[in-house]
């Protein structure tokens, strides 16, 4: 067997080998989660008019030069939220103005109804307020051509605000990769286990964790070790843009994904990783296809999800780069087994003051990062600083 690949070198093996999934045109309301093919940027200033704030009178600046207050002038008329017929304000002139109305040409400010007495068509202005206020100038909020959000970013609640006050109904974006997988075990049922069986968490764990990624899951159905039963299931899954599998790996008798992969015509990049869990892994390619095959204990599948497959469905969808690496202060001593190479732990992270922390994942805590520690350390202690993969 060829020597045990580096997890830096595992990813850079993984990345040259995808390229993004095609693009849907979609409503807007219909994209949220999703990621742009491109750059979006604004196709209108927001706002595209100059909107009152207040409710109130809007003013021509000229009126009020030299004049201390109170001031009398005549009302001209009244614009409410929504009216598009708007007449310029001429000197010596007040225009009754509501809450996002448009501010008509000639005028500077608006003035609030609580600032003013009204009588007979006329306004009684007794505090002007300075040049500007209560007006929201056109581009406020955003230029034209202004930025959005960058290609292959996830668009949240706020882009879509965004996006539909700058004129785009519909966006072009990066298709749900389609990612199929398989367990593997003669142990594994799917419920009321006898003694000897287990019901496999991995089916679960993976449908989750490829929704979570934005990928489209498929469950395969579990396999008994036997290589031409695995190999007919992986031939019936078709062509999707990843495959993994869990089990089946290591120095076993019944671990057999090496010898399927090859029996179905894939290419194999690697069969170790130099970190643990996931000594046992193997990256293959067919055609378009991304084969991973996984230990089979979740707590293993999960990491390797997070380092090596995640990123993958993410660069699908035009997201490159590989985790976010940031330090962090350890929480809680970390005790390991031996020596030899790299561990992954499953952490929770915080931030206090500016500087993140971690500590290890509890069973029941979802984790948001990846702690790596070193293979020649053995105890790390707490307020020792590590580095980590942020999920």
């Amino acid at each position: 067997m060829a020597d045990p690949t580096s997890l830096k070198n595992a990813r850079k093996l993984i990345m040259a080998h995808v390229s993004p999934v095609d693009g849907e045109t979609l409503p807007l309301q219909d994209c949220l989660n999703r990621r742009p093919v491109c750059n979006l940027l604004s196709t209108i200033p927001v706002p595209h008019f100059r909107q009152s704030t207040m409710d109130g009178y809007a003013v021509n600046g000229k009126s009020l030069a030299g004049v201390k207050p109170p001031l009398e002038l005549p009302i001209v008329g009244e614009i409410a939220a929504g009216c598009t017929t708007i007449a310029a304000l001429a000197k010596g002139e007040a225009v009754r103005i509501m809450t996002g109305g448009s501010v008509p040409a000639g005028a500077d400010r608006v003035i609030p109804f609580e600032w003013c007495r009204e009588a007979a068509g006329r306004v009684i202005i007794y505090r002007f307020g300075p040049k500007g206020r209560f007006i929201r100038q056109v581009g406020t909020d955003l230029n034209k051509g202004q930025l959005i959000i960058r290609k292959g970013e996830t668009i949240t609640p706020c882009h879509l605000h965004l996006l539909a006050t700058s004129g785009m109904p519909q966006v072009r974006v990066f298709a749900r990769p389609h990612v199929s997988f398989l367990c593997t075990g003669s142990e594994l049922v799917e419920q009321s286990p006898l003694p000897g069986q287990i019901i496999s968490g991995n089916r679960a764990l993976l449908d989750g964790l490829i929704r979570q990624a934005g990928g489209i899951p498929r469950y395969l159905g579990a396999a008994v070790d036997e290589t031409d039963h695995i190999a007919m299931k992986l031939q019936e899954a078709g062509q999707p843009r990843i495959i993994i599998t869990t089990g089946g790996m290591g120095p076993g008798k019944y671990d057999l994904m090496g010898e399927v992969l090859e029996k179905i015509g894939v290419k194999i990049f690697y069969r170790a990783l130099q970190v643990r869990p996931g000594r046992a892994t193997i990256f293959g390619v067919r055609d378009q296809t991304l084969f991973f095959s996984l230990p089979g204990p979740p707590p293993a599948v999960h990491i390797l999800f997070n380092e090596l497959v995640r990123p993958a469905i993410l660069a699908l969808q035009g997201k490159r780069g590989v985790p976010e690496k940031v330090r962090a202060v350890l929480k809680e001593d970390i005790v390991i087994r031996k020596r030899g190479v790299l561990k992954l732990k499953n952490g929770i992270t915080a931030v206090r003051s500016g500087l993140f922390t971690v500590r290890p994942a509890g069973l029941t805590e979802p984790s948001t990062a990846t702690i790596l520690i070193p293979g020649n350390r053995r105890r790390i202690h707490a307020g020792e600083k590590v580095t980590i993969h942020l999920h």
